[in-house]
């Protein structure tokens, strides 16, 4: 049995190095063509006409931009303890368990 695994292994071997040797190409490419400017070659140059805008919102090239608008007054708050009693009816009579859950307090 353990011969047997040897050669099968051996053989295996042998095979997959006759299998790329056979596959691999003489000379590798990278895979770009060499045709001439291309769409990246447009994609790095600038602009013009992003470049030459004015609106009310640009003042000496800075444009400000409100990105937090849904953040204002979110950042004072603090966590609240509520105690929450519930009612159920078990083995002839009323029970109440209570327990707490939490909520957010803005101040």
């Amino acid at each position: 049995m353990d011969r047997r695994l040897f050669l099968t292994g051996m053989l295996g071997l042998a095979g997959a190095t006759t299998v790329i040797a056979l596959a691999r190409p003489a000379t590798a490419l990278a895979g770009i063509p060499n045709t001439g400017p291309g769409i990246l070659d447009e994609l790095d140059k600038p602009s013009d006409a992003v470049l030459d805008q004015d609106g009310p919102d640009v003042q000496d090239g800075i444009e400000f931009v409100r990105h937090r608008r849904w953040h204002r007054g979110w950042h004072r708050r603090r966590r609240g303890w509520r105690r929450v009693c519930r009612r159920y009816w078990r083995n002839g009579y009323w029970r109440r368990r209570c327990f707490r859950r939490s909520f957010w307090i803005r101040f």
